[in-house]
């Protein structure tokens, strides 16, 4: 639902860097780690020569900023509609460190981001030419970001309205 902003800021403000939020719905059951509605933090950086090195650079420092120097991130492949190639971006699970549990379906790992290149038909619907400029583009959940950052077990949490939850913070 935030994707659809890229278009609109390159035909407004060109080649750039930018970073907007907005409400997004899924059609899914919910459960500790999935919502039907959240918020998603995304970006995007468009220029000369940008590369899938420069996307993994800036995951990892965002997860070591958020989550400590520590912080370890892995990146698989995933389609999501707007860049090519695209990632499933994903961080140690902070509650088994890695272990597996029932939070991170014994993976050891926690989506926290999708993210990619800019396609190019992307780049040309935004009045830039694919073949002077490259980008990349993220977008982190917050609320599972949020879990991460203060050791929530159940994103349900967050929407649920009880005081005695929200009030730790």
């Amino acid at each position: 639902h935030t994707s659809s902003m890229q278009v609109r800021i390159m035909r407004e403000y060109g080649a750039g860097n930018a970073l907007y939020s907005g409400r997004c719905f899924r059609n899914e059951s919910t459960d500790a780690r999935h919502e039907h509605t959240f918020h998603q933090l995304e970006g995007f950086v468009i220029g000369k020569d940008i590369s899938f090195a420069h996307l993994k650079g800036i995951l990892e420092a965002v997860a070591k900023h958020l989550y400590g120097p520590n912080a370890k991130v892995q990146l698989r492949p995933k389609y999501y509609p707007f860049v090519e190639p695209g990632v499933s971006g994903e961080v140690q699970c902070i509650f088994c460190n890695g272990k597996g549990c029932g939070l991170c379906k014994q993976t050891g790992w926690l989506e926290i981001f999708g993210a990619g290149l800019i396609h190019p038909s992307v780049l040309k619907a935004g009045n830039l030419n694919p073949k002077e400029v490259s980008g990349l583009a993220f977008g982190f959940g917050l609320t599972r970001l949020a879990m991460l950052a203060y050791g929530v077990n159940d994103v349900r949490l967050f929407m649920s309205a009880d005081r005695r939850f929200l009030k730790q913070f």
